[in-house]
């Protein structure tokens, strides 16, 4: 499989990096720029032009006028790298790809609204950029009008069980992995009794509570959760949360929610002492867009940060030349250099995986003489894809329409930082395989049933 998809990369796919955005309900395409959309700034890019029936438009819905817009140019440089990888080796069929943005405004009610326009213009299919709080509206969407969705974001049970579609694929980290690799490490190696969790109260952060308590207890029965706190992404709530936590003294706090709640979490906790007694878990621990603030600052609590992560970007030895690829494609792009990003972040690696899923489909297509352009066929062609390389195999199981790849897990560390700007890096890496930390089908169906779910399995 790698050497056909090496022959693939070496041959097949070419990009139009001409992208369309907007910001009202009424208008959400227009054209886009090599800067993020936060930046107000719409240049045209300086591709060829090419005719609508000369390119293949793919979607996306991404984060432009709300809050969360900060955060898009992490985003918009991952499916641009893959873009820029389609690009230069040489085309689909002769088609050039053509990003075209759509804005939800970080509202569920937007989210079918915007994925009707990407189809209606005649995209082929749709990255949904976009958090997990929002997935559960797009994944109905795409079974209602059998089209195919992308999406980066965190997968939870609300989209794998409750709201399960075929034409829903999860590129993203999946939070049933995310508490399986948590549990191993500090149940299992460190021996951690209990845990406070502290965030967002996004689907895959329930998920990421609740599913640490289930298969933290497969380990030790008596690992217990001691409190559960809610936020909100505004910081003025982390005072007497975090001085409540420290109080407490967990064994471990599990933190949740995002690089803003992250923040906040880390600035409260260091004031209130909270990392003298306690480790703080989470899937930030090495997240660029997160930790660059903070370790300027010199408020990073090195050392106290486990978790997860997707790419360790610091280690070359541990790359192929297509993660060097894109990680040079990610660093080399405007929007990166203008915002002086340090390195790629997890998010745009999920974006890049969810273009290349859809590439792979439109090619297989183009390659066995069907039509990519009818949903139903690039869905199931987007089922069949495979690919292999450093970060390792990559096929979309039929159980649950996840995407399977390593998962990471490290300890942050202030050593090596220097060349991250001082953000931290993690030593001792332990390695998963998908196989290893993913849902079994068995494991799924008894959580569904304690979810009230009957007709998913």
């Amino acid at each position: 499989m790698k050497k056909m998809a090496s022959l693939f990369l070496a041959g097949t796919m070419a990009l139009s990096l001409a992208a369309c955005g907007g910001s009202t309900a009424s208008s959400s395409a227009a054209e886009s720029t090599a800067t993020p959309a936060s930046t107000a700034e719409s240049t045209e890019q300086t591709t060829a032009d090419a005719s609508d029936s000369d390119t293949i438009k793919i979607g996306v819905l991404t984060y432009m006028s709300s809050a969360r817009s900060a955060t898009m140019g992490f985003f918009q440089v991952g499916w641009e790298a893959a873009g820029e990888e389609i690009n230069n080796a040489g085309g689909i069929g002769g088609k050039k790809i053509e990003f075209k943005l759509y804005d939800p405004q970080n509202d569920a009610a937007q989210v079918p609204q915007r994925l009707t326009e990407a189809k209606n213009d005649g995209c082929v299919a749709v990255v949904f950029a976009v958090g997990d709080d929002l997935a559960p509206t797009a994944a109905e969407w795409a079974e209602q009008n059998q089209f195919p969705v992308v999406a980066e974001s965190n997968t939870s049970t609300e989209i794998s069980i409750k709201h399960f579609s075929k034409y829903f694929f999860n590129a993203g980290p999946n939070a049933w992995s995310f508490a399986k690799v948590l549990a191993n490490a500090a149940v299992k190696n460190e021996g951690k009794k209990n845990f406070v969790f502290c965030g967002t109260d996004g689907a895959a952060t329930i998920d990421a509570e609740n599913l640490l308590l289930l298969e933290g207890q497969k380990i030790d029965p008596d690992f217990s959760c001691l409190a559960s706190y809610r936020v909100s992404s505004d910081d003025s709530q982390f005072s007497n949360i975090i001085s409540s936590i420290a109080s407490t003294a967990p064994d471990m706090v599990l933190q949740q929610g995002g690089g803003p709640t992250f923040v906040a979490f880390a600035q409260q906790g260091l004031m209130f002492g909270l990392f003298d007694n306690s480790d703080v878990y989470n899937d930030f621990v090495v997240d660029t867009s997160t930790n660059s603030s903070l370790a300027e600052a010199g408020q990073f609590p090195y050392g106290h940060t486990k978790g997860m992560y997707l790419l360790n970007f610091w280690d070359e030895s541990q790359m192929d030349e297509n993660i060097k690829g894109f990680c040079d494609n990610y660093m080399n792009n405007p929007i990166s250099q203008e915002n002086g990003y340090v390195a790629p972040s997890d998010a745009g690696l999920s974006c890049y995986r969810c273009v290349k899923s859809i590439v792979l489909g439109a090619q297989s297509c183009v390659d066995a003489g069907t039509d990519y352009t009818d949903p139903q066929t690039l869905t199931d062609a987007i089922a069949q894809i495979s690919w292999t390389d450093s970060t390792g195999e990559h096929h979309y199981r039929e159980l649950d329409n996840q995407l399977t790849f390593d998962y990471y897990y490290g300890v942050s560390t202030q050593e090596g930082s220097e060349a991250y700007n001082n953000s931290p890096i993690a030593t001792d890496i332990v390695t998963y395989t998908a196989d290893e930390v993913l849902p079994t089908e068995e494991e799924m169906k008894a959580y569904a049933e304690t979810l009230g779910v009957t007709d998913r399995f």
